[in-house]
């Protein structure tokens, strides 16, 4: 079996740490300009970042016609159909609550469609899991609107947030068709400058609304980190994340995800739970979590790929809310295909989310 590298998961801690501190960054964004241009400066700067990183490492094969309008459709949906919707929820709720809704939710609902549509086993543990996840769900938006005050906008914003969840999960069973055979880079980098397209058309009524010479330092400086740092640097610490210590090992890092979230919410914006509030989103994400890893295929089995093959996270599975849009997956007969030490072209990598 092969030895899995402590610096590879610290890396991937490290990934997870940027994706948990995009929560409240693009809190701090929304408070200072529409939602609209803040998601924009975000994927827009991302798709900068990455249309660079492109040039400089120049992909062997150019990718077919067939795979480019693969990862635009892809853009849509993952950069800017979810995207939206989370920076819509932040300005109606605490970022907290989206850095739970969001990794927790978008498994449980990936993992119900594909057990209804017979494409995975439904596993008596697994089961127990998502009873939980939607349980905890379900307690959480209780506990949510029983603690709300009157005019509150945290439900609303939560409820956007459970529907961005189920945008990510259709992206997510899509993927691999849309994408299937294009370099991972490229295949990011194409969904994100088609997502930004497509984000700057929704922008552009509201670039008038905001005041350009009052934005703070703090605020380009903010804009900037969240483009390069959990969008570009984060996809790209996570790609090589799945390829040294494999997809299953990488995906299940992301419960820590709400972690970081929720401490770096309280640090920066002063965001906290109530007691009720955390203990069901400890339910919540216990349960995604049991359903997850009873989902894996066997470790006898994982044993068994080829040691240096890339080890992407399939596209329908049941996780990876922040898994930046656009990126392929494989297929454990790819994986059995591959000549050790070979590099896939179909690989799973941002976001996000």
């Amino acid at each position: 079996m092969k030895t899995k590298p402590l610096g590879a998961f610290g890396w991937l801690l490290f990934t997870m740490i940027l994706w948990g501190s995009a929560f409240p960054s693009s809190k701090y964004a929304t408070e200072h300009v529409p939602h609209a241009i803040a998601v924009l400066f975000r994927f827009g700067g991302g798709a900068v970042v990455l249309l660079i990183i492109t040039f400089f490492r120049r992909p062997q094969q150019s990718p077919k016609l067939k795979d480019i309008v693969g990862a635009c459709v892809a853009g849509l949906i993952g950069v800017c159909g979810y995207n939206s919707l989370f920076f819509w929820g932040v300005t109606l709720a605490p970022a907290s609550d989206g850095s739970v809704i969001f990794p927790a939710l978008t498994p449980v609902i990936t993992a119900v469609v594909l057990i209804l549509s017979h494409r995975e086993t439904a596993r008596p543990a697994r089961v127990m899991g998502l009873v939980l996840g939607v349980g905890g769900a379900a307690l959480f938006f209780f506990t949510t609107n029983a603690h709300g005050a009157p005019g509150s906008t945290r439900l609303m914003g939560d409820t956007i947030f459970l529907v961005g969840a189920a945008v990510w999960s259709t992206y997510t069973l899509l993927n691999r068709r849309l994408v299937a055979g294009m370099d991972p880079v490229q295949a990011v980098t194409y969904s994100t400058v088609a997502g930004s397209i497509a984000l700057g058309a929704m922008a552009t009524p509201h670039f008038g609304d905001v005041a350009w010479g009052s934005l703070s330092t703090g605020f380009w400086i903010n804009a900037v980190y969240l483009a390069i740092g959990p969008t570009a640097v984060a996809y790209i610490l996570y790609v090589r994340g799945i390829r040294d210590v494999g997809a299953s090992a990488a995906s299940v890092m992301m419960f820590a995800v709400p972690l970081f979230g929720t401490i770096f919410s309280f640090i920066s914006l002063g965001e906290s739970f109530t007691w009720s509030q955390g203990a069901a989103a400890v339910i919540m994400v216990g349960g995604a979590f049991l359903a997850v890893i009873t989902g894996r295929k066997p470790a006898t089995e994982s044993a068994t790929e080829p040691a240096g093959a890339e080890q992407p996270v399939p596209a329908d599975a049941p996780q990876d809310p922040e898994r930046p849009a656009g990126v392929a997956a494989r297929t454990p007969d790819d994986t059995r295909a591959q000549e050790p030490g070979t590099k896939s072209v179909r690989e799973a990598g941002p976001a996000t989310r």
